[in-house]
């Protein structure tokens, strides 16, 4: 009896946690717009999926490329994207509708720059729909790091509390239940156009956060191997893959030519290994797409919206024509970057 009444209690107390967190979690965890991403890539038939980090948040407009690609395409990019990550995405993309094509856009940073482990950086899993493959997922990446957070989310958003009214109001109302971006609070000067595409507007104060330097022996092969996972899991579900890496400030490119120069060959030499089309913006000439510092609200390289319009314009014509095999490399890129950024003047 005294052991049955034991278990009773370890039960009971079991139960009393589970819903005390559950129940933090639902005052304190502030609705994301990974979610609501999540949900937009499920509600239709998306042809091409755009996977990356932030550079393509903020760079690559969907609803452009729909016009140009002639395909229903999703931008499945945010910020904190790892290769992991994003492999992880595509496995949920292609059990809920194989896409036709997958543009991989690759920020070397992110190569070189080992991921957070702490909670704080749980943003993608965080907003990954409930389901088997979370499961792997989970052992994947977050059983290996800092593995609380996936329980205890609420503890990344204890400050919040002032804000249990709302945010309690938000998630009982229609528009959180259809995954609605109203409910989701963003940087005042961010505007959230559907698709995976944030415009950033230009009255955006200009940051000075700049590029982390190029360093191979810095190169994760965590990073690499994932690459390469996601090319495999392409060609076994007979989609087209093609990694890009979009445009950056042209003073911070023409400050670094060696540095980008050699990030560049590289990603390609990955490329050319993996048999995958690889096309880097930075090389693209003032011709084909004028550019100056004034269209990048910081100096790593993230665009204001028009800026991201106009790019994702010849982003598609570059994508769609290198997919009909039409593409002439020479009427958009150069091929030294040092000649192609020529009387830029550098930070």
């Amino acid at each position: 009896m005294k052991k049955k009444r034991g278990i009773i209690t370890a039960a009971v107390f079991i139960a009393l946690v589970v819903l005390l967190n559950n129940l933090l979690n639902f005052m304190l965890v502030q609705p994301g717009l990974t979610r609501t991403m999540f949900y937009e890539l499920t509600q239709e038939n998306r042809e091409c999926i755009i996977l990356g980090a932030s550079h393509g948040s903020y760079g690559l407009s969907a609803q452009e490329l729909d016009k140009g690609l002639n395909m229903n395409t999703t931008n499945m990019c945010i910020g904190g994207e790892y290769m992991i990550d994003a492999y992880h995405i595509l496995k949920y993309a292609v059990k809920n509708g194989s896409p036709k094509t997958v543009i991989l856009d690759i920020d070397y940073q992110y190569l070189i720059n080992r991921h957070d482990e702490s909670i704080l950086f749980h943003q993608v899993y965080n907003g990954y729909p409930s389901c088997g493959q979370k499961v792997s997922y989970f052992v994947d990446r977050i059983a290996r790091e800092e593995y609380r957070g996936a329980f205890l989310k609420w503890t990344n958003y204890w400050q919040c509390y002032y804000m249990i009214d709302k945010t309690v109001k938000k998630k009982l109302s229609k528009e959180y239940r259809e995954y609605s971006p109203y409910v989701v609070s963003m940087d005042k000067n961010d505007t959230y156009e559907g698709k995976g595409f944030i415009s950033k507007s230009k009255k955006a104060s200009k940051a000075t956060t700049s590029v982390l330097e190029w360093n191979e022996a810095k190169v994760s092969d965590s990073e690499c191997e994932y690459i390469e996972k996601i090319v495999d899991l392409c060609r076994r579900n007979n989609i087209k893959i093609i990694f890009t890496t979009v445009v950056q400030d042209p003073k911070t490119v023409a400050g670094q030519a060696d540095k980008f120069a050699a990030a560049d060959s590289y990603i390609r030499n990955l490329a050319n290994k993996l048999n995958v089309e690889y096309y880097n913006f930075n090389y693209l000439t003032f011709e084909a797409f004028d550019r100056t510092e004034e269209d990048f609200w910081d100096r790593e390289g993230h665009m204001y919206g028009e800026t991201a319009e106009k790019f994702s314009t010849v982003y598609a014509q570059v994508i769609s024509k290198s997919l009909d095999k039409t593409l002439k490399n020479e009427d958009y890129f150069g091929e030294n970057l040092k000649e192609i950024y020529q009387g830029i003047k550098a930070y």
